[in-house]
């Protein structure tokens, strides 16, 4: 009798733990299933694997002063201090991050639509939106002109340089829809003295949960250490990353209470990345990023 019992009371026991066991399993599973909210960033994953950057913790922000409000353009100039481009005015300003302050102001044209800056060398870059480029340098009498315009390009809005390639980089942020809904990267040979297709970017891989299809590119820059290509989109709040190849690593949607209206975006040639964004209802601003170790 006694040993009936017990054995009952195995078998009970260990029916028990199998269900246990099934009951946690289900659990485990529908818990990796569950989908992200739209609040959790796919950086998560990414960036502690490939991209050495908080993209949810700023390392500094920097408010600008109203002449740099309407803040279009960003790009790297010396030690402490950042290139920057208003959309309105044939002007560049020296902004030193240290000082927290314009440093100088330099005249190099007539107002107008302007989206993009590059230095390249002792050469400053300003892109227009319709893909005419002024290149000058600072103390010198040198300038030039470059005409990218592209019958297919409805705006440009983002200027870049790849130092491999020697290649200045173009992003259009509309085409005309008889085209195709690619976005494309157009580059421009000082060599050859053309401008070419570049990287064509299929519209799957700048489509998210949060913000769907929606995705106009605002700026781009080249990562000096790893040659990947960051494009930043102020409409749809994303950023993507591209490998050396042009291939898809990584799509992150930017936090739009951080990133009010991101339109430029450079490195230092240490790999801290910055983002400028205009101010729309308040000041423009500027945001750093350091690398973390991987």
């Amino acid at each position: 009798m006694f040993i009936t019992l017990s054995f009952k009371c195995i078998l009970s026991n260990s029916i028990i733990m199998k269900n246990f066991k099934i009951l946690f399993l289900c659990f485990t599973l529908l818990y990796a299933c569950e989908p992200k909210s739209k609040n959790q960033s796919e950086t998560t994953t990414f960036q502690n694997i490939n991209l050495p950057y908080n993209f949810e913790s700023p390392t500094e922000k920097y408010t600008l002063p109203d002449k740099l409000k309407e803040i279009s353009g960003l790009s790297y100039f010396k030690k402490n201090q950042l290139v920057c481009v208003n959309d309105e005015e044939g002007k560049i300003y020296i902004y030193d991050i240290k000082e927290e302050k314009i440093v100088d102001k330099i005249p190099f044209g007539k107002d107008g639509d302007y989206e993009g800056v590059e230095v390249v060398g002792d050469e400053v870059f300003v892109l227009k939106s319709n893909g005419k480029l002024k290149g000058f340098k600072i103390g010198e009498a040198f300038e030039r002109e470059i005409d990218c315009s592209e019958p297919e390009v409805i705006e440009y809005e983002g200027l870049g340089y790849d130092p491999k390639s020697k290649h200045l980089l173009l992003i259009a942020k509309e085409r005309v829809k008889s085209v195709d809904d690619k976005k494309m990267i157009y580059a421009y040979d000082f060599d050859r003295k053309v401008l070419f297709k570049h990287i064509s970017i299929p519209q799957e891989q700048v489509t998210d949960d949060a913000n769907g299809k929606d995705f106009k590119p605002s700026g781009i820059a080249v990562h000096p250490k790893t040659g990947q290509t960051f494009i930043i989109a102020s409409s749809g709040k994303k950023l993507l990353v591209l490998s050396e190849k042009g291939q898809k690593e990584a799509l992150i949607s930017l936090n739009p209470k951080i990133y009010r209206q991101p339109e430029g975006i450079c490195f230092s040639p240490d790999g801290d990345l910055f983002i400028s964004s205009e101010g729309k209802d308040g000041d423009g601003y500027i945001l750093r990023f350091s690398k973390n170790k991987l």
